[in-house]
């Protein structure tokens, strides 16, 4: 399932040894009409079924037809190869009502029963098509195709934005394993050279037209050159062997600006948030008192008062990040709690605060009533600069309140450790990447059962009221079929959130791109894919 990940991140190269450091790299040659763009690695699969990889998700956006698609623009289901389609009132079932004349891409008819048949091979593979996940209870789906244009799905329990679900599931012929060689969206895959390019060709028989009428998709193909290095996508980027460069790093982004500022565009906040939060396990081996201070909401709420977030922004993001103080980024419209106060430093309240809960000054020094000199370490994950960056600003912050701040970089599989198993740490810096707008996908966050509710996994039952409080509104928002209802329990997690400062969140890294300018068609989204989302619309001018 399609879950908040945590962002190992890459250090970047100094850019002034680009030149010096690395050969020109070499794309293949582009055909007429083609788009190009840069992959890092080698697609594990071309099984639409089975993607788990972003670049063999690439592979099969472009090529995977689906009934539903949901556009990443209005962050709205549209149908695509299905004309329409309707939930029953109780969510368990859906009806698809395919278009019609709908053929593949070697010119055979798509019916119902290829429809029906990619869906239950998706519930048939199991773990190794991670959608089935999707489903809930992937084994109690039944899948029917009464007719040649319709097909119904029979699920065992209601699901939670069921129609995105369908987003991922390419309709593939039934009985055919093709490998993206025989699909049913705007391309195929023509050819593969391991270690050098997958290229795709358009679909003659895409069904799809824009408002005029005209055929679909523009372009009359798309070359993907695999390029694990960034100095190379750049340079292949300014070289116009490359139309686009999606999640560019702001020292690049400012490097491309200077040197062709009509090519780079900040979109403004992503979804993922990079946040610090401390350890408030009971089973923890930390000593009592620090125990104590990390689970006093005071002590976490003047932590987050003395940190300078547009510092944060300013100086590791050089001014493309937004300050965060929600799970949920203001760039995710449907679900952000615009009542949420916004983050403001404040380190006279900070100090304030702890005062008041009982921690004093010895001199420069923060103690606890008991003496405890208030002294701790952020860990974050070696080889990521801008996190070391930040832990480094935060630890200037809190000196400002008397905290000793140690900043410890470990190695991604000791930190998983630490924060996993051992539960050997008092604070941690991290980030989440989430790719699914839908605050649904972050239950095993904030559920006190989950083993990732990361400030303290697995409970057995709530530690804290507040914790119990999520508990109830992330179940609601799971099971209501009211959007009402669901938008109401999401904003009350996130006051919650907001008050109790579990995760002390930083900022949200903004959405960096570059678009040739000879590219037309291009609407960047904030979610991914974020500049080829409508590939059927994009082209190089005069090709059209």
């Amino acid at each position: 399932m399609r879950r908040g990940r945590v962002l190992a991140g890459f250090l970047l190269a100094i850019l002034t040894a680009m030149a010096a450091k690395y050969c020109l790299a070499q794309a293949a040659m582009r055909l007429p009409g083609e788009l190009a763009w840069n992959i890092g690695y080698d697609p594990k699969t071309f099984d639409p079924a089975k993607v788990d990889d972003i670049d063999s998700e690439t592979v099969r956006y472009l090529t995977g037809g689906v009934l539903l698609r949901f556009n990443r623009l209005t962050q709205k289901v549209e149908p695509q190869l299905a004309e329409s389609w309707n939930v029953s009132p109780d969510g368990k079932t859906i009806t698809f009502r395919l278009r019609a004349g709908l053929k593949f891409s070697d010119g055979s008819a798509l019916t119902s029963r290829d429809a029906a048949w990619s869906i239950q091979r998706v519930l048939l593979l199991g773990d190794s098509a991670p959608v089935s996940a999707e489903f809930v209870a992937p084994d109690g789906v039944h899948v029917d195709a009464p007719d040649a244009r319709t097909v119904i799905v029979h699920l065992p329990q209601r699901v939670v934005e069921i129609g995105k679900v369908f987003d991922e599931i390419a309709i593939e012929p039934a009985g055919r394993l093709s490998e993206g060689r025989v699909t049913s969206g705007p391309f195929y895959v023509a050819n593969y050279l391991r270690s050098q390019y997958v290229r795709l060709r358009r679909n003659p028989y895409y069904e799809l037209r824009d408002a005029d009428g005209s055929v679909l998709p523009r372009a009359s193909g798309v070359l993907l050159d695999i390029v694990e290095n960034p100095e190379e996508q750049i340079r292949l980027f300014l070289r116009g062997d490359s139309d686009v460069i999606d999640r560019l790093s702001p020292e690049y982004y400012e490097m491309l600006r200077q040197r062709n500022p009509g090519t780079v565009r900040d979109l403004g906040p992503s979804l993922n948030t990079e946040q610090m939060w401390f350890n408030q396990s009971p089973a923890s081996p930390l000593p009592a008192w620090e125990k104590a201070w990390f689970r006093n909401q005071a002590f976490r709420v003047a932590v987050s008062q003395a940190i300078h977030r547009d510092d944060i922004a300013r100086v590791v993001y050089l001014g493309h990040a937004t300050p965060a103080y929600s799970f949920i980024s203001p760039a995710n419209t449907a679900w952000y709690n615009r009542n949420l106060a916004p983050p403001r430093t404040d380190v006279a309240a900070a100090r304030a605060g702890l005062l008041r809960a009982g921690f004093r000054l010895q001199g420069a020094q923060l103690v606890d009533a008991d003496g405890h000199p208030v002294r701790f370490s952020i860990l974050t994950n070696a080889g990521n600069d801008e996190r070391l960056k930040m832990a480094t600003l935060i630890q200037q912050d809190l000196s400002a309140v008397g905290m000793q701040v140690n900043v410890v970089t470990l190695d991604f599989p000791a930190l998983i450790e630490r924060l996993m198993h051992t539960q050997d740490y008092e604070a941690c810096l991290l980030g989440l990447e989430n790719v699914d707008a839908d605050p649904n996908e972050m239950m095993n966050i904030w559920l006190s059962s989950s083993p990732n509710h990361q400030w303290s996994p697995s409970e057995k039952t709530p530690a804290t009221a507040w914790e119990a409080e999520i508990d109830k509104e992330m179940n609601l928002q799971a099971t209501s079929r009211s959007d009402a209802v669901r938008k109401a329990a999401v904003d009350r997690v996130q006051q919650i959130v907001a008050d109790e400062e579990p995760f002390i969140y930083l900022v949200y890294p903004n959405v960096l791109v570059a678009v040739s300018t000879r590219l037309e068609g291009a609407q960047p989204a904030v979610l991914e894919p974020e500049l080829w989302w409508n590939v059927e619309d994009l082209h190089l001018r005069g090709t059209r």
